[in-house]
């Protein structure tokens, strides 16, 4: 087979052709394999004209998903990396707003993809039957060159105006890195090389995404369908899996799990365990440490920074709490609500100075853009926290609205603005609360013009718009809103209303 090949999968290639690179529920692949398997889907995507462009990749947690997205990095393609759990409507202005030329989906999804595309694009239909699965067959096995240019990934964050917001991962974002710039920076990545890399969260998020980066750094990866705390525990024993990504959830979820099963759990192939995504209580962590070892690593940041900062088990240790020293290119700048700096250790509002000048950027929106930055370079992500004398940050809280629950980020603003499309809702206001296992949860409360109306039908017409993480957990019916003398909700009163209102529906 003559394969050009990034030298990562070559020296597994030429060392360990036989050994398995890839693995999910319904198959295992060798890296000879994974190899042509890349081949043949970048070379389809190109026959298609989709080299320099952009492809939809609304996929289920399986190899072919991770094949995908890294077959198309590696033949220039742009992706964009949809939540398989949006509605047709939500998929559609993802599709639009990214200026996607097609969507390649899974075989169970392709309603959702049909229904969101409206005949105006190619949709790619994995499976044994379909025309996509063909043009793969009829491909030539033979992987990109390393000099071409690298396919780069967009993302969409959540927008406090009510419609989520694009923006590039970090390492992709310059339209002139090459395949084989993006492939050393895929192996410098902590976990490249450690062992067997176990996808835990769902693929369209960036922490377990970073599992297609180390496939082809030449790390084998492990991608169950969906996360299930005890099954989690039998892969890691059963295929000495030495690294992963989870959020606390996941944490929260397996010290759950009866005694009998942790104790029988073999986690001794762990050597690296990042989580992020939400903060952690300090109680899970412990557990987790006494549990796991001292592999955990917290990483703090965002999809449009990339990692600001990290830290390991035993830093954590000497200051539990903390997110670790700030790492290069940034500088972390505390300061209070009159922009200016604070004493080391005294809370205020999260800037970080990118030494590189870029800072963070929502594609084509430059207001947005604008309004994180104190000046050029300099951004914030809405967190409030300090830095000790010692350099190590503390993020304690977010002057933003956004809602973490499950290591999953949600602007209620999507939601409100569903809840105020129906013509028997006057009012609603959706936020967080806080949720033992889930970090938080969220929850509404609507002002309805129709007496009739009631929670349990508002639920089920969101149903059909919104992804079922976006729908409160719980809406409660009230005579009004609280609103602040400048007409914005007020937080403690909205949970003091939410606290008193009749409950009438609970999900």
């Amino acid at each position: 087979m003559n394969v050009k090949t990034p030298m990562s999968l070559l020296h597994q290639l030429e060392r360990h052709p036989s050994e398995t690179g890839l693995i999910d529920d319904s198959r295992s692949l060798s890296w000879v394999a994974v190899a042509e398997e890349l081949g043949r889907i970048a070379n389809a995507l190109e026959t298609l004209g989709l080299r320099d462009r952009c492809l939809g990749v609304l996929g289920r947690n399986n190899a072919d998903t991770v094949l995908v997205y890294a077959a198309a990095i590696i033949a220039g393609v742009d992706v964009v990396l949809l939540n398989v759990h949006l509605s047709p409507r939500e998929v559609a202005y993802l599709l639009d707003d990214s200026g996607a030329d097609a969507v390649w989906t899974s075989p169970d999804l392709i309603q959702t993809a049909t229904e969101a595309v409206g005949g105006t694009m190619p949709v790619l239909a994995s499976g044994e039957d379909s025309m996509w699965a063909r043009s793969i067959e009829a491909s030539a096995p033979v992987l990109p060159p390393l000099d071409g240019r690298a396919g780069r990934e967009l993302v969409y964050t959540s927008g406090t105006t009510g419609l989520p917001k694009a923006v590039e991962l970090r390492a992709s974002a310059d339209d002139t890195v090459s395949v084989s710039d993006r492939l050393s920076h895929f192996a410098s990545h902590h976990s490249a090389g450690l062992g067997r890399h176990l996808v835990a969260g769902p693929l369209y998020h960036v922490g377990p995404h970073a599992a297609v980066g180390l496939l082809l750094a030449g790390t084998a990866v492990v991608v169950p369908t969906r996360f299930d705390p005890a099954r989690t525990l039998d892969l890691i024993g059963g295929l000495s899996v030495a690294s992963s990504v989870m959020v606390p959830t996941h944490f929260i979820r397996m010290l759950a799990l009866p005694t009998a099963v942790r104790d029988r759990a073999v986690t001794s192939s762990l050597r690296l365990v990042t989580h992020t995504g939400s903060r952690c209580p300090t109680d899970v962590k412990r557990k987790m440490i006494d549990w796991f070892g001292p592999v955990l690593r917290e990483s703090y940041g965002a999809s449009e920074s990339g990692v600001i900062s990290s830290i390991t088990t035993e830093e954590w240790l000497a200051r539990p709490g903390s997110v670790g020293r700030v790492a290069h290119p940034f500088e972390p700048l505390v300061l209070d609500a009159d922009l200016r700096p604070v004493p080391a250790g005294c809370q205020g509002q999260l800037y970080f100075r990118d030494s590189t000048g870029r800072g963070i950027s929502y594609r084509d929106d430059p207001v947005k853009t604008a309004a994180a930055h104190l000046e050029p370079g300099v951004f914030t992500l809405g967190d409030v926290g300090h830095v000790d004398r010692d350099g190590f940050l503390f993020v304690t809280g977010r002057v933003t609205d956004m809602v973490i629950s499950g290591g999953v980020n949600i602007y209620p603003a999507e939601c409100e603005r569903v809840l105020r499309e129906f013509e028997d809702v006057t009012d609603a206001a959706v936020f967080g609360v806080p949720d033992h296992e889930m970090g938080e949860r969220l929850v509404g409360i609507v002002v309805a013009a129709d007496p009739n109306l009631t929670a349990e039908e508002l639920t089920a017409r969101c149903r059909g718009l919104l992804a079922h993480y976006k729908i409160p957990r719980e809406l409660r019916l009230v005579l009004e809103i609280p609103r602040n003398e400048m007409g914005k909700p007020d937080k403690a009163a909205l949970e003091a209303a939410y606290a008193v209102a009749e409950s009438r529906m609970q999900v």
